[in-house]
């Protein structure tokens, strides 16, 4: 899978990943691999619900976190909210242990869920901001 593809499978995937308020999960870094050298991948996604498709689409970002949480240990934090003013915006909230981490994410095969229902149940544009930590902890 080049670059390219690798970007289009993390954009569908964050599209799909982020509507409840409040809803996933975090892992803090065990003691082990805080001294890892490879670096956390913090990004945050946005897009909108197809509002007449809202309850299911719900349903699927809650399956799609509970999958996450239960079966990739790379995943530390992946956390979908809503807006509050707007409540078609969704913004979906993720760190992954590395670079590694993110890239398995993408071959799920819940991904894979997500990423085939998105065109129904959500509305592009896909927004996706990588971050750089400055400071702060995870819980």
């Amino acid at each position: 899978m080049n670059a390219n593809n690798a970007s289009i499978d993390r954009r569908h995937f964050i599209t799909v990943g982020a509507a409840v308020a409040t809803l996933g999960f975090t892992r803090s870094l065990a003691a082990d691999e805080s001294t890892n050298d490879a670096k956390p991948i913090t990004q945050i996604a946005k897009f909108k619900l197809n509002m007449e498709k809202e309850a299911e689409a719900i349903k699927v970002l809650e399956e799609m976190c509970k999958a996450v949480e239960e079966t990739e240990p790379g995943v530390l934090a992946y956390v979908c909210h809503r807006s509050t003013k707007h409540p078609e915006e969704v913004v979906f909230f993720e760190v992954y242990k590395d670079d590694q981490a993110l890239k398995a994410h993408a071959k799920t095969p819940h991904m894979g869920k997500l990423r085939s229902a998105f065109l129904t149940l959500f509305r592009p544009p896909l927004e996706l901001t990588r971050l750089d930590r400055i400071a702060g902890f995870t819980r």
